[in-house]
């Protein structure tokens, strides 16, 4: 859906890149099971149908083989990725892109990747994890280099009411770990090393800490942990779902007990401004495009370049890192789970 949905975004920015063709785009719920489509959609499609010569279709399989260099965004329910997946394999895919987390399960992702691997070209696979190249978190790290005992917390925190808890319980019934914090535990596998077999301890600050049972789900409100690897590298996750829209990566200096000596902020006072202006001219987008457009066009500039040239994607997640994130999700569930 123009300006609501995350596949409309993408795709607004794959339009503007110099070096991608948009060729084609499957739209399951519009062009399939909807029996009263918005004029906004309508008007979208017939528009890049006519000026631009992309294809609208209601499933992959209404599409011709790919030509050799195709790249594949999937920004769909993550309980569909699995069979998208596959669809795309077999119609030829050399690349994919897929939102986090990229399937519902570590077995569902094991077997896409096996998949991906298993073809006569294997197909490359990436995943959206956009605090990876984010502004605050490199930030950080570069700041982190020149302290003494450094230690990095990552606050994730959402803006939700008390009152509202229930509703996002439901609605993220995967919990928080594998939904909201997941971009937090993808950072320790990218940059700490940190695996399930890696892990000497986690942790918990039961100070900044609560676990609820709402609506017959049984999840965190917020949660902080210290991970703490075999090998003695260390960092902590913090996530609330009630604390605001803004959210840090904090430098301590003496490990985990000791003081803040710089907190990066996202997003920071000129961001907030520069898409309050957006806003303003155009009230009907989601603000969170806003706030990560930068981070979103970063991912995919480095997708495509690394596909194109045969290269590699620098910080950008792998399925090999979206796998590890999602066993360490599923781990320090149920270790947070005992401790609280």
């Amino acid at each position: 859906m123009p300006k609501k949905s995350m596949g409309w975004y993408h795709l607004t920015q794959l339009l503007k890149m110099k070096n991608v063709n948009v060729i084609a785009v499957v739209e399951p719920f519009f062009l399939g099971i909807c029996t009263d489509v918005p004029p906004q959609f309508s008007t979208f499609m017939s528009d890049l149908s006519k000026n631009r010569g992309i294809k609208f279709v209601k499933s992959i399989s209404d599409l011709d083989d790919f030509p050799p260099l195709t790249m594949v965004l999937l920004a769909a329910r993550t309980s569909d990725n699995p069979l998208l997946f596959e669809q795309a394999l077999d119609k030829g895919a050399k690349c994919i892109y897929l939102e986090k987390p990229g399937a519902p399960t570590v077995k569902e992702l094991e077997r896409m990747k096996n998949l991906a691997i298993s073809r006569t070209v294997p197909c490359r696979v990436f995943l959206g994890y956009n605090k990876n190249v984010t502004r605050y978190v490199k930030e950080a790290m570069e700041f982190s280099a020149g302290v003494e005992s450094a230690h990095l917390e990552f606050v994730h925190n959402n803006a939700y009411k008390k009152s509202e808890l229930v509703e996002c319980f439901t609605r993220n019934s995967e919990g928080m770990l594998k939904n909201m914090a997941i971009h937090e535990l993808a950072l320790l596998v990218s940059f700490f090393d940190v695996r399930v077999d890696t892990v000497f301890k986690i942790t918990v600050d039961k100070s900044k800490s609560e676990k609820l049972t709402l609506g017959g789900i049984t999840d965190f409100s917020k949660v902080s942990f210290q991970v703490t690897t075999l090998a003695g590298a260390s960092a902590t996750v913090t996530a609330d779902r009630c604390a605001g829209t803004v959210s840090f990566a904090n430098v301590k200096e003496g490990g985990a007990e000791g003081k803040i000596v710089k907190s990066f902020a996202c997003p920071t006072a000129e961001e907030t401004a520069k898409v309050e202006a957006q806003k303003k001219a155009d009230p009907e987008i989601m603000e969170y495009f806003l706030t990560q457009s930068d981070d979103y066009d970063i991912l995919k500039t480095n997708v495509v370049r690394a596909f194109a040239d045969g290269t590699d994607a620098g910080d950008v997640a792998t399925i090999d890192v979206a796998i590890e994130a999602l066993k360490l999700a599923e781990f320090a569930t149920k270790s947070l789970m005992r401790q609280l």
